[in-house]
């Protein structure tokens, strides 16, 4: 008889409480998943905050990356591109 009303103890409190269980543990895991997009989402945003500064601020860095990205030279200068893919691609084939 013990068994029995534990068995039923059981598949009353299955009944009454599965779904809520269902739905903290999928909230849970939303949270989880959500907590570490912030996380990547944060840090991106130092990422670009650090860049932004720098671009405001760095007269060299903007120079830099004028010269790597449209290979500007100043007079007097030569630009020797060092990419693999295009030095295959301009050797003659």
């Amino acid at each position: 008889m013990t068994q029995r009303r534990v068995l039923f103890v059981a598949m009353i409190a299955a009944i009454l409480f599965g779904p809520g269980v269902y739905h903290w543990v999928r909230l849970s895991w939303m949270e989880w998943r959500l907590d570490r997009q912030l996380g990547a989402l944060s840090a991106e945003k130092d990422r670009l905050t650090q860049a932004r500064t720098r671009l405001q601020s760095d007269p060299t860095h903007i120079e830099g990356l004028i010269r790597s990205t449209f290979k500007w030279a100043k007079p007097g200068e030569y630009v020797v591109p060092l990419d693999s893919a295009r030095r295959e691609h301009t050797s003659g084939r």
